[in-house]
């Protein structure tokens, strides 16, 4: 008797080999792997490099596939809890009002259909996306952040914005912020590096104020796996701590069912809120590409090839 697999469903049910073979290549460039897949020399590329998304959405011979909920990446701004100006909650709360996630998608130049703006800490779409505490991120302007800087005690000390020159998303999302500060009043710093100099920037206490970073969304999407909460009262960039999360947190890894946790995510989400230890700045999908003459493609952001003919 033979046991025939039930239908998948995105990774859960069958999952059939359908092709002898898969080789996989590592092409760096994204535009020259564009080429590629539109020559027919490769079948499938994970990222479509975005300013090339047009061209593709027009060849018949290519499919694209959009990406929501988790699949999306979530972007954000970390900040330096550890030194001035943004170890005073205060004045890391002034960013609420200082940044818009539309700006930031558009500078990113994003058609709609591909990005959004997203308030929860745990990423759009997913079980914990919550609302708790968003009403301070509502209305974000330029005048209303310079009244609540004028309300701090800050004393004009230097926000070094550190801006990777090699990452798309990083790059412009940290040049938006740093135009965004500086007319709001703080007094900025903005320096250029590659991303590796960011990751060694980071590590260290000193010498760095904020910058933009994007993340996968399910590893976003849950208290214990969210870096900005994870790491709470913890020896890890950002170095927020909050008594309150701690127990809070505790509470969620034990919660017996879904709704107590998803309750518990909320009144986490809310203390985030109130330290602001990141901002986020936007959700948004990079699509996979595709020959049109591949079928059953499972669209997630993580490529799986079982179920795939050609």
């Amino acid at each position: 008797m033979c046991r025939v697999p039930s239908p998948r469903t995105s990774w859960r049910g069958g999952k059939r080999v359908n092709v002898d073979t898969l080789e996989v290549r590592v092409i760096p460039d994204g535009a020259t792997a564009a080429f590629a897949l539109q020559a027919g020399e490769i079948d499938f590329m994970q990222y479509a490099p975005f300013d090339l998304l047009p061209q593709l959405e027009k060849n018949t011979r290519v499919k694209l596939v959009n990406f929501t909920g988790g699949n999306m990446f979530a972007g954000a701004y970390r900040l330096n809890a550890a030194s001035k100006p943004f170890d005073d909650p205060e004045i890391r709360r002034v960013l609420w009002k200082l940044v818009d996630q539309r700006e930031v998608l558009d500078a990113l130049g994003l058609d709609a259909k591909y990005a959004t703006p997203c308030a929860t800490y745990f990423t759009c779409g997913t079980t914990y996306e919550s609302k708790a505490g968003t009403e301070a991120a509502a209305k974000p302007s330029i005048g209303a952040a310079k009244a609540a800087l004028k309300a701090t005690k800050y004393a004009g000390e230097p926000v070094v914005v550190m801006q990777a020159n090699d990452l798309e998303a990083p790059r412009v999302s940290a040049q938006v912020l740093a135009e965004r500060l500086k007319a709001a009043g703080f007094n900025v710093d903005l320096q250029v590096m590659d991303w590796a100099s960011v990751l060694a920037r980071r590590a260290k206490k000193e010498g760095w104020s904020v910058y933009g970073v994007h993340a996968g969304g399910f590893d976003l999407g849950s208290p214990l796996t969210n870096v900005m909460v994870a790491f709470n009262c913890a020896d890890f960039t950002g170095w927020q701590c909050d008594a309150r999360i701690t127990p809070l947190m505790e509470a969620f890894a034990k919660a017996p069912a879904e709704e107590d946790r998803k309750k518990i995510a909320s009144e986490i989400q809310a203390v985030m809120y109130d330290q602001a230890p990141g901002i986020p700045w936007g959700q948004f999908a990079q699509p996979a590409a595709y020959r049109a003459t591949l079928r059953g493609l499972i669209p997630s952001a993580i490529p799986v090839f079982w179920n795939v003919e050609k």
